[in-house]
């Protein structure tokens, strides 16, 4: 399980409420897994996971496009990375098994903590000099 804390935080409220809804749903697809929940339900979440990360990152590009982010176009490719890996994992779920779940989970949670600290991190300033708190 990925527990919040404030190492993860931006330090803009919106920023973080939606970081913290997207590791409650990938703490909900971890469980699932671990308590062995049908291939179904997981890629159930894995999509809801998707649908809400989609939100998100429209939620950060509008930002990085209103403030003239400079590094927009680099975010918003790790952005559509993200989604197009997920859809490939959920594709292959239901005939890899468990043992594809769990590298699919791996996947997450590396994901998100380096792209919080790393490339999420770097708009904070620009975010902030623009007004966001």
């Amino acid at each position: 399980m990925i527990e919040w804390n404030e190492e993860y935080s931006v330090g803009i409220s919106i920023i973080d409420d939606e970081h913290q809804e997207f590791i409650k749903i990938i703490n909900r697809v971890l469980a699932a897994k671990l308590l062995n929940s049908s291939l179904d339900k997981i890629e159930e979440l894995l999509t809801e996971m998707k649908d809400y990360a989609w939100n998100h990152f429209m939620t950060e590009e509008s930002y990085m496009i209103e403030f003239k982010y400079p590094e927009y176009q680099y975010h918003k490719e790790e952005h559509f990375n993200f989604i197009h890996r997920v859809n490939s994992y959920c594709d292959r779920l239901l005939s890899g098994g468990y043992q594809l779940a769990k590298e699919i989970l791996e996947f997450l949670k590396q994901w998100l903590v380096k792209h919080i600290h790393g490339t999420d991190k770097k708009y904070i300033e620009c975010f902030v000099r623009n007004g966001l708190k």
